[in-house]
Parts: C-alpha cells; structure tokens; sequence
C-alpha cells in the first residue's frame, strides 16, 4: 500500500521520467500501486499520485475485470468526444465536467517489457486520458469551470491545507 499523493502536493505538478529499464525496482512499485488501487476501489492510478516520477499507470479494465500496466504510454489514436463528470483520488469527492475523447488506442510496454496497444472506449479510455494527464502534470482541476471551482472552493482549500 502507498499513500496517494493529494491536490497541493507539487509532485503532482511534475512530469514523470520515461523508463528505461524493468528492474526489481519497478516490479516493485508496479506491485504496490495495483495493491493501492484494488485497496481504494479506484479505476487508475499513476505513479506519481503515490509520489514517483516515472511513467507508470495502471488502470482497471471492468469489462474484462482486470488490471492492465502501461509503461511509458502515448496516445496513438483518439476518436469521439464526449462530456462527463470525473474523479479522482487526489481530489476525494471532487468531480469535474471534463470533455475526453470517447475511444482512444494507447501504445507502450507492459511489466515484461513487451509492447503493447491497448483500445479503450467509454470509462476506460477516459481513465488512459487522465491518467496520461498524471503523468504530464496535468490534473482535472485544470478543466474545471469557475463556477466548479467555487462550488469546491471549500473542499479544494482543505486538501491544499493538509498537504
């Protein structure tokens, strides 16, 4: 289990390195962070949120119930564009009306270091957008309206305090 990073932590704001190598190490962190999804009932999960700078994300795949790994991630392709309401487990009971694409195919490597393109539609492919964001230093607060930024005003001062 690792401490999620919350809204006001800088490491937030950061880009994380690429990875270069799967050691020990990795498999490691690669562990604890599907650990501290399954533990929180999350969707996605970036490595920086537990306070790492490397391009990690995991995410779970409902459909087909089962947590996928990408390393260093990149958007390939992306069709369709809709608007949702969005978490996140840096932001506890804080949602956003966010426009993602609908469909996206992203390429990287898995924890065995084969490349790997995944497609996800609908939930899962705004959890790759999102989790891309991590990664890029981008949170949903930089989506968010003014007037969903007020509505919050409150909640959002008492994460940036308690960080």
């Amino acid at each position: 289990m690792r401490k999620i990073r919350k809204y006001g932590e800088n490491i937030l704001r950061k880009r994380a390195e690429e990875v270069k190598n799967i050691d020990d190490k990795i498999r490691k962190l690669i562990k604890s962070m599907k650990e501290t999804l399954v533990s929180v009932k999350g969707i996605g999960l970036a490595a920086n949120q537990v306070g790492v700078l490397k391009r990690i994300f995991i995410a779970y795949d409902k459909e087909r119930e089962n947590l996928i790994t990408v390393i260093n991630p990149e958007i390939v392709d992306k069709k369709e564009i809709e608007m949702d309401l969005e978490g996140c487990l840096s932001f506890p009971e804080i949602y956003f009306s966010i426009s993602r694409n609908k469909i996206v195919t992203v390429k990287g490597i898995n924890e065995d270091g084969k490349e790997i393109i995944i497609d996800g539609k609908d939930l899962l492919a705004r959890c790759f957008q999102h989790e891309i964001d991590h990664l890029n230093g981008i949170l949903i607060i930089d989506y968010a309206t003014e007037e969903e930024k007020k509505y919050y005003k409150e909640k959002l001062r008492k994460l940036t305090t308690n960080s």
